[in-house]
């Protein structure tokens, strides 16, 4: 049997216990990189600009997978809608500007596609987001 002295066992014991901590920190960075993936899939952004009709603001907003254009709109704005049964929500006002019956002015909303706005086909509570849309909500007499 061979004697070793109790420094060289400390050393050995110290490099082992030091090559389990570079395998532990290994399988964590791996798994915490894994996981930051998974979030990217999992965040979208979009812009959102709300046009009351005296001006203009945008915001850029993240947000996750299957959240629609008016919970979007609820992240950087005030909103008042009213719920009708089988159609969904009807947005009333946007930081305090409310749709004028009177002046024939509503909000209504967008989607830049091709290069211009268009108007959506759907309600904003209906329409899930994609990475990268811009969406635009505009205090306006409709061309209908």
């Amino acid at each position: 049997m061979i004697k070793v002295g109790k420094g060289l066992q400390a050393a050995a014991v110290i490099i082992c216990v030091l090559a389990l901590a570079l395998v532990y920190v290994g399988h964590r960075t791996a798994t915490l990189e894994g996981r930051v993936s998974e979030l990217e899939n999992l965040i979208v952004g979009c812009e959102i600009t709300i046009d009351n009709g005296l001006g203009a603001v945008t915001e850029n907003v993240y947000l996750t997978k299957g959240t629609t254009a008016l919970e979007a709109l609820r992240r950087v704005a005030v909103v008042e809608t009213t719920y009708y049964a089988g159609l969904g929500e009807f947005i009333d006002s946007i930081n305090g500007v409310a749709n004028d019956e009177e002046a024939g002015k509503y909000w209504m909303w967008y989607l830049w596609e091709n290069g211009a706005w268009k108007l959506a086909s759907v309600g904003p509570g209906s329409y899930k987001i994609k990475d990268g849309d811009k969406i635009k909500f505009s205090y306006e007499v409709p061309a209908w």
